[in-house]
């Protein structure tokens, strides 16, 4: 708690504030935390503007609308209940990362409060209603649509779309995201089957971390019970989506991507380098770029353009400057859905052609043990086509893998994608049977 203290004087100190945002997730550890870190902006004369419980995107929305020097929201994200901590970011909502300002704000950790500074003020908002009508207005989906006028032959007529014969399943892992469903369906006629709206911040049904199957359980076995059209849920601070199919299947985020590129008529994207192929080969305006926000957001920016995807279900519009908005795609899913009256695991089906691991986790116990494997690996693998963009990729005509040390956890992350199963299943036992061997040195 003297941390936050701290760190709340130091980002003001770094950034030359005059007043910043400070939000924060469900966490039962958060209030206590804002308490501190308010005290420790406020102390240098800086004013806060609090929004309280909130999601992150509603967070980054709410730093643009105020057109504050930028704010602090005290979230774990994805992680489990007895951890929590700081996302920064700078005006207009730019992330603050280990390259961009933040060895700078822990270098001012001790700095003293300035001379003289009165106590900065607090005042409190809420901007709910105008994010959520902002993403109705920007996806278009209460836009009317022309039709045949089945009364006078050959005529058309505009009406609203109506969504009120689909059903879906909303799984809101027990966070805020909660906060921006419940708005969203009072405006938008959708069946939504709720699963743990109640917001808990213990997670008391699963974890937040949905890029782990295991986690997306009951949404599939809802969706299957329900018949629904598909279903998504949501982590802890409700700015990653994950999606089941109308067969229960989980949806890789990637396949969402492609999705997405089609329904936005093919922008330049930018998506993290370990999607499938069959996505690469799809996006024919697309860029690589190393894992994590702050370098999406970057080549995004430097490149023009729209869209950016990371395998870890967040989703980046250059509309919303660049932040992620899971709410909007759910919007532009059901708008797809029910123009083109498939049902959506048709819609993903032509992406379904390699057979992609997903991200396997590997606990390590620390830093140097990654820089071992990843020279063991190169070396094993050195007739492969290697890239170090992030981590260590190789590359062979038939298959492929990347293994990357986590940005926020001691784990390793490990994808491998292959032709066929047989393969894939074959090449990533033989990995992780290298990768732990170490362990045992």
């Amino acid at each position: 708690e003297e941390m936050a203290f701290k760190i709340g004087r130091a980002v003001v100190l770094h950034l030359g504030a005059k007043k910043l945002v400070v939000g924060h997730d469900a966490r039962t550890s958060s209030d206590e935390l804002v308490k501190q870190l308010i005290e420790g902006i406020t102390s240098t004369g800086c004013d806060v503007t609090l929004i309280d419980e909130t999601t992150t995107p509603l967070f980054y929305f709410c730093v643009n609308s105020f057109k504050t020097d930028g704010g602090i929201m005290v979230t774990a994200s994805h992680n489990i209940a007895g951890v929590n901590g700081f996302k920064i970011v700078g005006p207009g909502g730019v992330s603050i990362g280990g390259d961009s300002g933040l060895k700078e704000i822990e270098q001012l950790l001790g700095a003293p409060v300035p001379e003289g500074a009165k106590k900065g003020s607090i005042d409190k908002q809420k901007l709910i209603d105008d994010y959520i009508n902002f993403l109705i207005e920007l996806s278009g989906i209460m836009n009317p649509v022309s039709i045949l006028d089945p009364s006078v032959q050959g005529v058309k007529k505009m009406v609203r779309p109506d969504y009120g014969r689909m059903r879906i399943v909303a799984d809101a892992s027990n966070g805020v995201a909660v906060l921006e469903l419940k708005n969203l369906f009072k405006k938008v006629n959708v069946n939504v089957i709720p699963l743990f709206w109640d917001i808990d911040g213990r997670f008391p049904n699963h974890s937040p971390d949905i890029s782990q199957r295991t986690n997306l359980r009951h949404l599939q076995e809802k969706v299957r019970e329900m018949q629904a059209d598909f279903g998504v849920a949501f982590d802890g601070d409700g700015d990653r989506i994950a999606v089941v199919d109308n067969l229960g299947e989980v949806i890789w985020p990637d396949y969402i991507l492609g999705l997405l590129y089609a329904d936005m008529g093919q922008p330049k994207t930018v998506y993290d380098l370990r999607i499938s192929h069959s996505i690469k080969e799809y996006i024919t305006n697309g860029m690589e770029s190393p894992v994590g926000y702050v370098n999406i957001k970057k080549r995004m920016q430097e490149s023009g353009a729209d869209l950016g995807g990371e395998l870890s279900g967040h989703f980046f519009f250059q509309d919303l400057r660049y932040a992620e908005s899971p709410m909007l795609v759910l919007l532009k899913l059901l708008m797809m859905v029910n123009t083109s009256k498939k049902p959506i695991a048709k819609l993903v089906d032509p992406f379904r052609k390699y057979a992609h691991s997903g991200e396997i986790r590997i606990e390590i116990n620390e830093k140097e043990q990654a820089a071992n494997i990843v020279e063991k690996l190169k070396q094993k693998y050195s007739d492969g086509n290697i890239s170090e963009m992030d981590g260590i990729t190789i590359e062979y005509p038939d298959w492929w893998f990347n293994l990357r040390a986590s940005n926020t956890e001691p784990i390793l992350k490990l994808v491998v994608e292959a032709e066929t199963q047989e393969l894939l299943e074959r090449r990533q036992a033989k990995l992780l049977e290298l990768i732990r061997s170490d362990f045992l040195v």
